[in-house]
């Protein structure tokens, strides 16, 4: 905690939000934290917690949101429920970045413009057991067609 930065909207919001904590919770976060909150907040910023919404509900900076879940995890849960949030986390985080990997997937990136490209490799055997490579062109009226339809999909 000691090495992040934290915003002064983030501390305003962080100050509002444990107002409405219970004592007891409250107790076990340290002073020195409140106070160098208190430091660093914004008197301008006006935050206000609404109290018919879930602290869910409330617009919250997101960085206020990673501010009270760390303090959660290391002043106010035990150390079993904090180990079990960690692993959680990781575990959403691996998760995010395998859909991210297939959604953009380096290797397909480039296999559809292979499929659409004009020209067709063929490796042909020679008699003599040598291999050489035949590079099929499309027609130019083939290639004009294809241009123009590409040129109006544009206005499509």
């Amino acid at each position: 905690m000691e090495n992040s930065i934290i915003y002064p909207d983030v501390a305003t919001e962080i100050i509002e939000i444990f107002k409405f904590v219970e004592e007891p919770v409250l107790d076990k976060i340290p002073e020195k934290l409140k106070n160098e909150l208190e430091k660093i907040s914004n008197k301008e910023y006006n935050f206000k917690i609404d109290e018919s919404k879930t602290l869910k509900e409330q617009k919250l900076l997101p960085a206020t949101k990673e501010l009270l879940s760390a303090i959660f995890i290391k002043y106010c849960c035990r150390e079993e429920d904090g180990n079990e949030i960690l692993v959680a986390c990781k575990e959403n985080d691996l998760r995010l970045e395998e859909e991210k990997r297939k959604k953009y997937d380096p290797d397909k990136i480039f296999e559809k413009k292979q499929k659409e490209q004009a020209q067709v490799i063929k490796q042909v055997e020679n008699t003599d057991g040598q291999c050489f490579k035949l590079v099929v062109i499309e027609p130019w009226y083939k290639r004009v067609k294809r241009r123009i339809k590409n040129f109006f999909r544009k206005f499509i």
